[in-house]
């Protein structure tokens, strides 16, 4: 198999691009827990989409990580077809395996936290912003220092 020519130019826009929409999926999820507090929707409700998603992207992980296929957007695509040629196929499959054990014991717990947790506590309701936005923001800073640093 012969190995493509990347330009980097065209994969730093290509990560900025799927940077905008990461931040646009966060921006939603933003939405949504604002919604939640606002509009007094259930917090088992809240809790269990947010259990829901978790599984979901642990089995969008095992899908990729058993046919090998990329998942996501065409530009997220071509970010992570990039980011496994220059990794290696045995890094990129460890990190794979990775992410999948993480995501499995996040549902795993997630999932066993919510039935003991008392959803009734009005306590619970107001759920402090500020460890979301430090992730966001987390986020954001990692993917900045990893577009400048690529050569």
């Amino acid at each position: 198999m012969s190995e493509l020519v990347w330009d980097i130019k065209e994969v730093k826009r290509l990560k900025k691009k799927s940077l905008v929409e990461l931040n646009i999926a966060m921006l939603l999820i933003f939405l949504f827990a604002v919604f939640y507090i606002n509009m007094g929707w259930s917090l088992s409700l809240f809790f269990g989409l947010a259990c829901l998603a978790i599984w979901f992207f642990a089995g969008l992980s095992l899908y990729t990580l058993i046919t090998g296929n990329t998942t996501g957007t065409k530009t997220n695509k071509q970010v992570q077809a990039f980011d496994r040629q220059r990794a290696g196929d045995k890094s990129w499959k460890r990190k794979r395996i990775t992410e999948v054990i993480l995501f499995s014991v996040l549902g795993v717990v997630c999932t066993l936290l919510i039935f003991p947790i008392d959803l009734s506590d009005e306590s619970l309701r107001y759920i402090n912003v500020i460890p979301f936005m430090g992730a966001w923001f987390g986020a954001n800073l990692g993917s900045i220092i990893r577009i400048i640093n690529l050569e």
